[in-house]
């Protein structure tokens, strides 16, 4: 079976390649990153009494080594696009090794990967654009992240969603203009239609209006690009009558990780040398009689600095004013949540040397009679230093890394220890 599919994924590249001299605009692209660490240390974990009173036994510690993918997951990400771009009509296809189990079984032999899609442009330009399919569209999404990959070993790998979200559908379309020089707007619908009219014909029609996403955009030359757009969910009162009303015509109840929010964004592009991107994003509370609950307020700040051979990039995330609360009088709230990643690089002849540092932090939440909970604050470090060297079209990067075991009111939190690595990290990028 493995054969096969081979064969016919070499059928198609050589078919994909004659084809490329009568059709216009196809091309491949690719990228992919894989981890090799010769040590990943564990710390020994102290015996510790849980929560049901019982004694939980002491660990040594343990050492690992092996390859995989830095986000997790055995196996690495080697994937390549097929691409169609003609005046009117285009599609892309990524495809990459599927999944595999901790043992090294192959589940899905290939796979798609972030995006099948075909897009469509009536006028043969940006006034309007048709997706649809498995897409994602980062016109407006935040300008600076920081998961290269090492921050895995580190702590906090926060990607340029924390600032500003990306348009994504697993399935579904989307409709986008540009009607003018900086201005973007889009609306996305996530949503599956399996067997057209049948007992199980796919994603109710109240789900997919519910959930879709509206957003735009104006980059201001030599100023900033500003953006802010509307994420759907559950928001409001969702007491019994309410869910009454709807009977069967949704799938996706009610829940805070799935209610409404509305973003905004600025990136200041102004200054040279210098990118700051800020961002906001305002979730919408639930409610039921008494009873209210939110997600809060999350702020994202990216930065990104460089003079000559020096860089530095930051990001910082933070969440605040969320609660859980039941009754008129309830006063809970959850401590204020703030994550920072800082990168500083120096370019040298023969390679960029550069430290990653880490922190997470959480503030003490709020009893239901308003009181601070004592011992209820969080925080964890982690730091490392790592040597990068471009190699063409890709990049080998490797160092040292330690990750702190995480605290709660000052205490090393049971179960947990500090974890060593020396992670090796390759890249390529064909674009």
């Amino acid at each position: 079976m493995k054969k096969l599919i081979a064969i016919s994924v070499v059928f198609a590249l050589i078919a994909g390649a004659a084809f490329a001299q009568t059709a216009n605009g196809i091309s491949v692209n690719g990228w992919g990153r894989g981890v090799f660490a010769p040590l990943v240390n564990v710390g020994a974990q102290e015996k510790y009494v849980d929560s049901d009173g019982n004694e939980v036994a002491a660990k040594d510690a343990q050492s690992f080594a092996g390859a995989g993918v830095t986000w997790g997951g055995p196996q690495v990400r080697t994937d390549f696009r097929i691409n169609g771009d003609a005046e009117f009509l285009g599609f892309q296809i990524q495809l990459g090794e599927g999944n595999r189990d901790n043992w090294g079984s192959n589940v899905n032999t290939i796979d798609i990967m972030d995006n099948a899609y075909i897009w469509a442009k009536p006028f043969s330009n940006d006034i309007l654009k048709l997706y649809v399919g498995k897409f994602d569209v980062d016109n407006l999404r935040g300008k600076l992240g920081t998961d290269t990959g090492f921050e895995n070993f580190v702590l906090n790998p926060m990607d340029e969603d924390k600032i500003f979200n990306r348009f994504r559908a697993g399935d579904g379309f989307m409709l986008s203009s540009a009607p003018i020089d900086g201005l973007f707007i889009g609306l996305r619908v996530n949503g599956a239609l399996w067997n057209w009219g049948g007992p199980a014909s796919g994603t109710k029609l109240i789900d997919a209006y519910r959930f879709l996403q509206f957003g735009a955009g104006y980059d201001i030359a030599d100023i900033g690009h500003i953006r802010a757009q509307w994420v759907g969910g559950w928001f409001g009162d969702i007491g019994g009558d309410k869910l009454k009303e709807l009977g069967n015509k949704f799938d996706k109840g009610p829940d805070l990780g799935n209610t409404a929010r509305i973003e905004a964004a600025f990136a200041l592009t102004a200054v040279q040398n210098l990118l700051i991107d800020l961002g906001f994003k305002f979730w919408l509370p639930l409610s039921e009689e008494d009873a209210k609950a939110t997600n809060g307020v999350e702020v994202g700040l990216g930065a990104r600095f460089r003079a000559d051979a020096f860089q530095i990039v930051a990001q910082i995330h933070s969440n605040f004013a969320s609660y859980t609360r039941f009754t008129s009088d309830d006063k809970q709230a959850n401590g204020l949540g703030l994550a920072v990643n800082l990168i500083p690089t120096y370019d040298l002849d023969f390679a960029t040397l550069g430290a990653s540092i880490g922190l997470k932090v959480g503030g003490k939440a709020k009893a239901p009679n308003g009181d601070a909970i004592d011992k209820s604050n969080t925080m964890q470090v982690g730091f490392g230093a790592f040597a990068q060297k471009g190699l063409g079209s890709g990049s080998v990067k490797a160092g040292l890394a330690y990750t702190l075991a995480p605290s709660t009111g000052g205490e090393t939190n049971n179960g947990t220890s500090g974890v060593f690595s020396i992670p090796i990290i390759l890249e390529y990028a064909f674009f």
